[in-house]
């Protein structure tokens, strides 16, 4: 029983690891431990592992930074694999088939050759339309169309039917398609470069002619129509009269006696026409000036042209990414590459625009992604569940973000030491992980600073929700301490629920839990009253409470900033 992995589209298009020998396999970028080695930057020295077992060959995955997928699944657990499932490890997309590919197209061949002498004729005769690639990477190809089809242009192998090999155009740029009374119409599925008809950007589906020149990115191709009738343009021979009797004249010259004596002739006595004169003469003059104009050329002065430096055309050429920095042998013509850029498209830019540059003849780049830093650190922090809300970010190239919020203080310690072991750019990560407990601790310290102990509040993922009742007057404090706790970092939202009442209705009414028997005043300035057998006055503390005032009905109190009252009626 043997299995196969077809490597379909990635950094290791073409590639077929078999799985005939043994009946255990690993898959990695060590060579000294792995069956097949990978040469790819995003896969692990040791990444998968592939075993034969009587149900059929089981997939591990063993790379906890970048984990292979089985049909977009990150897979966490041995699976079985079915034919025609899909692999992904680092770059690469493999598909799992357990029949020989080689055999495959030998049959295929074996097929073709069989039916092309049946077929070839018979197709050509019968297919009416057909496309004629004449620019771009597939210059040259034909491709024939049916009747009653639909065929979609792209460069996706696997979704289309008529594939280009070409960066420009999309995975699937267009449909092409053919109706039953011959009519051949085109419509643009959303590309990135669109469809350009006759030089005209098309929005809406169009029917196409014989002839008519379409462009897909940098592929252009033509529209034929075998049936089409052209006439042929047919140039007639025309011989002028005077040329006919000039080669008869000439002819009958031929035929006169050729041996007749020649009359010596006097050169002194040959009259020279005019015309001959004059253009003698005219040729002297033309030469004079033509020997004049050159001996100028050569008494003219030198020119010198200044040619830019070879650092500042590089410099000119990664300008725009400022992060790069490079090292360039002059001698050598090698090119030292460092730094980090946002996106691969990024990456490619620049090595695109260093190729164009005709002194650098190799390049060693160091050039690091930092999109792919930043995937391969969020993989690693979504396996503790405490960290699901920590995530890594690069706003801009070579610096790097860790944002979101944790719990508690043993949490954030416990990130700051797993971060400083598995993230290889300290030097460039800025650490804004918000601890809720240190900002529950700093909220409740501005509340009692500004006298609102009775406020109630919560904190979930950086948002603070206020409730309560204060006193009215306290409204513009109030305003302030939002206003001062929205500029604070790590605070996403503040929502405010609490309400405005009066002071009287601010107070907490104690009456049904303290009984006054007894009042009294002395001078019109000192009050008593009597509570639960107690005397107490003005300044006086009644179980931890401060009696402020002492009014003919009722008793106000206060503590720890909150507000109290007890009513009484002793008549």
């Amino acid at each position: 029983m043997a299995g196969f992995l077809l490597a379909e589209e990635g950094t290791l298009s073409g590639l077929i690891i078999r799985f005939e020998e043994g009946e255990e396999w690993i898959l990695g970028r060590d060579p000294d431990i792995s069956y097949q080695a990978l040469e790819d930057p995003m896969v692990s020295r040791k990444h998968v592992i592939c075993r034969l077992t009587p149900e059929g060959f089981l997939f591990e995955n063993l790379s906890a930074v970048n984990p292979a997928t089985q049909n977009g699944k990150v897979i966490t657990e041995a699976v079985l694999l079915r034919e025609g499932d899909i692999i992904q490890i680092g770059n690469t997309y493999f598909r799992f088939t357990e029949f020989d590919p080689l055999l495959e197209k030998e049959e295929a061949l074996a097929d073709e050759e069989g039916s092309i002498e049946e077929s070839s004729f018979d197709q050509e005769n019968t297919i009416r339309w057909m496309l004629k690639v004449i620019a771009g990477p597939n210059s040259g190809a034909e491709f024939s169309m049916k009747k009653n089809s639909s065929y979609i242009v792209g460069k996706d192998p696997n979704t289309c039917d008529i594939v280009f090999q070409d960066l420009s155009v999309s995975r699937q740029h267009a449909r092409l398609t053919v109706s039953e009374d011959e009519v051949v119409t085109i419509e643009d599925l959303g590309s990135r470069n669109g469809v350009i008809v006759n030089g005209q950007l098309i929005t809406d589906p169009y029917v196409l002619s014989s002839q008519d020149l379409l462009a897909l990115g940098t592929t252009s191709f033509l529209v034929i129509d075998r049936e089409q009738v052209r006439e042929t343009i047919v140039s007639p021979v025309f011989i002028k009269e005077k040329e006919v009797e000039r080669v008869e004249a000439a002819a009958m010259a031929m035929e006169a006696p050729a041996r007749e004596e020649k009359v010596p002739v006097d050169w002194k006595n040959m009259i020279i026409p005019y015309r001959h004169l004059f253009l003698g003469g005219g040729l002297l003059v033309l030469a004079f000036i033509l020997f004049i104009g050159i001996f100028s050329l050569f008494q003219s002065e030198k020119v010198e042209m200044i040619g830019k430096n070879p650092q500042e055309q590089i410099q000119e050429a990664i300008a725009k990414y400022q992060d790069l920095q490079f090292s360039f042998n002059e001698a050598s013509g090698k090119l030292f590459l460092i730094g980090h850029v946002l996106t691969p498209v990024d990456k490619m830019e620049v090595q695109y625009l260093l190729a164009s540059l005709p002194f650098i003849d190799s390049i060693e780049d160091n050039v690091v992604i930092d999109e792919y830093v930043s995937q391969s650190m969020n993989s690693l922090l979504v396996t503790n569940p405490n960290w699901v809300g920590v995530s890594v970010q690069a706003p801009t190239p070579g610096r790097f973000i860790l944002t979101g919020y944790l719990q508690t203080a043993e949490q954030a310690q416990t990130l700051t030491d797993y971060v400083n072991i598995n993230f290889p750019y300290l030097d460039k990560l800025d650490n804004q992980v918000v601890v809720e407990a240190n900002l529950i601790n700093q909220v409740q310290g501005m509340l009692f600073e500004r006298g609102f102990s009775n406020v109630q509040f919560q904190i979930t993922n950086g948002e603070i929700v206020f409730a309560g009742r204060i006193d009215e007057r306290q409204s513009s404090s109030l305003a302030s301490l939002l206003a001062q706790l929205k500029a604070e970092p790590g605070v996403r939202s503040v929502k405010n629920y609490i309400v405005m009442v009066t002071e009287d209705s601010a107070r907490v009414d104690l009456s049904s839990q303290y009984q006054v028997v007894g009042y009294s005043k002395q001078d019109d300035s000192k009050r008593y009253v009597v509570i639960n057998g107690r005397i107490l006055a003005e300044g006086n503390s009644l179980d931890g409470m401060l009696i402020t005032e002492i009014e003919a009905n009722s008793i106000l109190l206060e503590k720890d900033g909150l507000k109290f009252r007890i009513n009484y009626n002793l008549q």
